[in-house]
């Protein structure tokens, strides 16, 4: 991995021109097809500096970059305004040195197909199907298993849902969807069939406790198909989902510590208030863990519980543990339900800076 890297010593007086020149440069990037690039800024013996950073897979990469940047008479004209503003520029280039294979490495997705590849893998001897997202690029790449919620149902043709993919494919990071027992393409009793009894009652709380338990196997399961793929880094798989995804999230990256990381949205927002047994299942998967854990849901969930008393569960333990309830997003509970699956413009510096550090 090559990473360029770009410093710009304002004039006086013209630190706000050049922060704001830089950012015109990675918005004409953008519209010419190059990935944008990330925007620091920090004090420097001359003053307040702007810095821009980009990785590249290899050096051929960085040079077609350096080329369409020449070709372009807008991001010329933004070069010689920014020629106004500075008193001193460096270009650097960084060469990785040994393994660097689980690295969030800035990927252009721009006109790649966001298709995944269906293939079957193994849980308690039942063959369940899944959908495996590969960034552009030579791998082998960080993997995250993502977990769905509850409302991929039998014969439904919403299978892979390609947005969250989407984002993690442009971080350079993989992902692997499993479709668990008895939901989408897999076979299996499905969840509610499993949980027959009605909502509240002691008998619906055993059992959805027991079932989501259940399905953690599955992701455990997920996890030892794609760590054993050429294309996939097995020292840097992680765990995210919501809802019924993230509860086993959390239940898996508590049976598994090979899992790096997990990030877990929204587990149980629709029953932590009536489910007893699955609120103590999870809190104490919660005190199992061995990996960092990210907690997250929208203000207007049906409940932020989860989120604040599972976090909270852990203070004073060492365990690396964040949590973050995001402003409302909609204008209804099911609107803020679904941040994760539509809301990863919110969520995805957070996200991203967590991965940086832990995946």
């Amino acid at each position: 991995m090559h990473v360029e890297w770009t410093s710009y010593l304002p004039k006086p007086g013209c630190f706000e021109a050049v922060l704001e020149n830089r950012r015109r440069a990675c918005a004409v990037r953008r519209a010419i097809g190059l990935a944008p690039g990330e925007v620091h800024v920090a004090d420097g013996d001359g003053g307040p500096m702007v810095f821009w950073s980009c990785a590249f897979d290899s050096e051929e990469a960085q040079a077609r970059d350096l080329q369409a940047r020449a070709d372009s008479a807008e991001f010329e004209a933004v070069r010689a305004r920014m020629r106004t503003l500075i008193d001193r520029f460096e270009r650097r280039v960084l060469r990785a040195v040994g393994s660097n294979a689980g690295a969030i490495r800035e990927r252009s997705i721009a006109g790649v197909a966001i298709r995944p590849r269906e293939v079957t893998f193994e849980s308690d001897g039942t063959a369940l199907v899944g959908y495996l997202y590969l960034p552009p690029g030579d791998g082998p790449f960080p993997c995250l298993v993502t977990n769905h919620g509850s409302t991929i149902n039998q014969g439904t043709t919403d299978v892979c849902r390609p947005g969250v993919a989407a984002l993690l494919m442009s971080w350079g990071i993989a992902s692997f969807l499993p479709h668990r027992r008895g939901y989408g393409n897999s076979p299996g009793v499905p969840w509610r069939e499993a949980v027959g009894a009605e909502f509240g009652t002691p008998e619906y709380d055993a059992g959805l406790a027991a079932r989501l338990d259940d399905e953690s196997r599955d992701v455990v399961a997920a996890l030892d198909h794609v760590s054993a793929l050429p294309e996939i880094d097995a020292e840097h798989v992680g765990v995210i989902g919501s809802s019924f995804g993230g509860t086993v999230t959390l239940l898996a990256a508590a049976r598994c510590p090979r899992f790096r990381c997990a990030v877990e949205f929204a587990g149980a927002a629709m029953n932590w208030e009536r489910t007893p047994r699955l609120r103590e299942t999870m809190l104490a998967a919660a005190a199992a863990l061995t990996q960092p854990i990210f907690f997250a849901q929208a203000a207007n969930d049906y409940s932020v519980r989860p989120t604040i008393e599972l976090a909270a569960s852990l203070e004073g333990s060492g365990k690396v543990v964040e949590s973050k309830v995001y402003p409302d997003f909609g204008l209804t509970r099911d609107e803020g339900h679904f941040l994760y699956g539509n809301g990863g413009v919110v969520w995805g510096p957070d996200v991203r800076r967590f991965l940086e550090r832990w995946l």
